[in-house]
């Protein structure tokens, strides 16, 4: 059974991917019964977010909290600004990326969340020390965690 929780601004485990300065994990698999993930991704900026890819078990929304994040949602791409919100039903293609030469943060929601803080987890230790796994180590890693390139 889920418990009430409460995570601090700034506070939380996080992990660090790439050019992304910060991906807090807020509530997890275990946190909410496997119903929902909720992630505060911080970017650099110009930095690339996901390349475009499918989930075909969950639903992904996101709500960009601050710079200006482009959103590729099948074939169309839009810039959001604060407070814009995409919401990515199952199967849908999409990706994201820091278009602006500010610092962005995106906010990052799943459900159900099949192990999602696992797959954060994961690309960072894929991408630590500036280490660029081959694109076969990316989709295997990705295909564990309902996530398919496009």
């Amino acid at each position: 059974m889920s418990l009430p929780l409460y995570v601090p601004a700034g506070e939380g485990e996080f992990v660090r991917i790439r050019d992304t300065k910060k991906t807090f994990i807020k509530l997890t698999h275990e946190q909410s019964d496997g119903e929902f993930g909720f992630y505060e991704h911080h970017m650099a900026p110009e930095a690339n977010g996901a390349s475009p890819h499918v989930h075909d078990k969950s639903t992904e929304m996101f709500y960009v909290v601050k710079g200006e994040i482009e959103f590729t949602i099948g074939d169309e791409k839009v810039v959001g600004e604060p407070g814009a919100f995409a919401y990515v039903p199952k199967g849908a293609p999409h990706g994201f990326t820091n278009r602006g030469k500010e610092n962005a943060i995106l906010l990052i929601m799943f459900m159900p969340v099949f192990h999602r803080e696992e797959y954060f987890r994961g690309l960072e230790r894929l991408t630590a020390n500036g280490r660029n796994p081959s694109m076969e180590e990316l989709q295997e890693h990705m295909a564990k965690y309902d996530q398919v390139m496009v």
